[in-house]
């Protein structure tokens, strides 16, 4: 036993060992299930108020090592205690967490339903990260039963709600949801773009085992592109950080994706000193079903050297893998199939929606279906003298620019006012009533929008050229665009 159980009643020391316990969870390749059971000891002896949130953490590291049942029962204790304890700060981070073990374990439905108390709890107190993850949890989820409309939406404006709070963690995460969804959809093309997009907050959250996720998305693309050199090198880059950095997980999975396009590309033999290394490492983990791929392409690879024994031998373990699978998929499936719950989640989905975009920043009145319809019914009633004004920015407008001028002119504009953002760089603003001013204000407004602190989001400048003009029929026309563009996306 270490020195935790020696330790003397130190609350600060305690909260030292909370820190240790959420750096260890996030350094590439560390095992701290010891060190996460033992502090929960701890909390136990003293009767520690974050004995519930000590419960969570053990629960989360045994989820990220397959240890799925375990979790989910130290899970379900530690929410029961940080409720009980009135743990405000940690109960939504909790609740997020119990969702996960939830759906390990095949309980799709109260998954959804505790994520979706998540995001409410997460907008009540403000919490926006934990509720965007749990919004993206639940897409996934949807993808899994075969709602895949629903899913491929979710996983969308989940992206935007991570770029509008500008969480890079969220962004890498939700853009690696939405690649698996491109990718089974075959949008190859789309897939890169998507990938490009959320390389950069990747890097910068500093994930590995993302950026190995993001490595093996564009291999995919580019192999089923035929651009076959290509993809060998994304495989590689992917097996090389794996590796570096021993992630498990990400080295074998990548292993498998590698394995399964040279063996495409009649090159399995090529794989067979990665599938046995891979093979090795999986002995030490519990990731069954990337056992049962791997022991799979293991057996082509023993075939095709000629090793008729040991390939036997693989394929009976293949064979019995295979079998428990597909026995757990069916009887998954077979809860799945009850789907009123999960369409009642999906409507409070929709409910808390609005919230979501109000308190995110994600201001949606220039792109919402409502406010499009408003602003072109106003343009078809304007009088022959009515001005909008149009403000274009120097630079196109990214995620990030996006929500700071939204949010500088929901504080400058009124209630009735009416504006709408035009790809890649216009906003134009129908003030309600006829201003004398409106020059001025336009001004002010500019100032505004280049007064920003655009350095610290990483934009070098940002300068807003102000012009006034008649509404038009023009202005209907490129309403209109918009209006199909977004009545497409539904």
């Amino acid at each position: 036993m270490s020195d935790l159980s020696k330790v003397d009643d130190s609350s600060d020391w305690i909260m030292k060992q909370f820190e240790h316990a959420e750096a260890a969870y996030w350094q590439a390749g560390s095992d701290s299930r010891v060190l996460c059971k033992e502090l929960l000891e701890v909390c136990k002896q003293q009767h520690h108020p974050l004995l519930g949130f000590s419960y969570v953490l053990y629960g989360r590291i045994l989820l990220a090592f397959g240890e799925n049942e375990k979790a989910l029962s130290a899970l379900s204790k530690g929410v029961k205690l940080v409720e009980h304890a009135e743990d405000l700060e940690h109960r939504a981070f909790s609740m997020l967490w119990l969702g996960v073990a939830l759906e390990r374990n095949t309980k799709f439905i109260p998954a959804v339903e505790m994520w979706v108390k998540t995001i409410e709890l997460a907008l009540e107190l403000t919490q926006l990260e934990y509720g965007v993850e749990a919004y993206l949890n639940v897409s996934l989820v949807y993808y899994q039963v075969g709602q895949y409309s629903t899913a491929d939406l979710l996983m969308k404006n989940g992206l935007k709600l991570a770029e509008s709070i500008n969480n890079k963690k969220l962004i890498a995460k939700s853009g690696i949801f939405l690649m698996d969804s491109l990718l089974n959809a075959q949008k190859y093309d789309a897939a890169i773009a998507l990938l490009s997009r959320v390389e950069p907050h990747a890097l910068a959250h500093g994930d590995m085992t993302w950026l190995v996720q993001i490595c093996n998305g564009y291999a995919e693309c580019y192999w089923k592109l035929n651009q076959t050199e290509l993809a060998v090198v994304f495989y590689e880059s992917g097996l090389a950080i794996a590796g570096s950095y021993k992630l498990a997980w990400a080295y074998c999975i990548t292993v498998v994706a590698y394995g399964e396009f040279l063996e495409k590309n009649n090159r399995i033999g090529e794989a067979f000193l990665l599938l046995e290394r891979a093979h090795e490492i999986l002995k030490s983990t519990n990731i069954g079903d990337l056992e049962e791929n791997l022991n799979y392409l293991l057996y082509l690879a023993h075939k095709e050297r000629g090793d008729q024994r040991s390939a036997l031998l693989v394929l009976r373990i293949y064979e019995h893998q295979a079998i428990q699978h597909l026995a757990r998929e069916l009887g998954a499936k077979g809860y799945k199939l009850n789907l009123n719950r999960l369409e009642k989640a999906r409507a409070m989905l929709v409910r808390t929606h609005l919230k979501f975009e109000r308190l995110a920043g994600w201001v949606m009145p220039g792109v919402s279906l409502q406010h499009l319809r408003q602003f072109r019914l106003r343009c078809e009633c304007s009088e022959v003298t009515d001005r909008v004004i149009e403000l274009t920015m120097s630079t196109h407008v990214e995620p990030v620019i996006e929500q700071r001028i939204a949010a500088l002119l929901n504080d400058y504009c009124t209630l009735n006012d009416l504006w709408v953002f035009i790809p890649p760089n216009r906003y134009v603003i129908y003030p309600a009533e006829a201003q004398s001013i409106l020059m001025d204000f336009s001004t002010r407004l500019a100032n505004a929008i280049e007064r920003q602190p655009w350095a610290r989001y990483g934009i070098e400048k940002v300068t807003a050229k102000v012009k006034l003009q008649l509404a038009s029929v023009a202005m209907l026309k490129q309403v209109d665009v918009l209006l199909k563009k977004e009545l497409d996306s539904v």
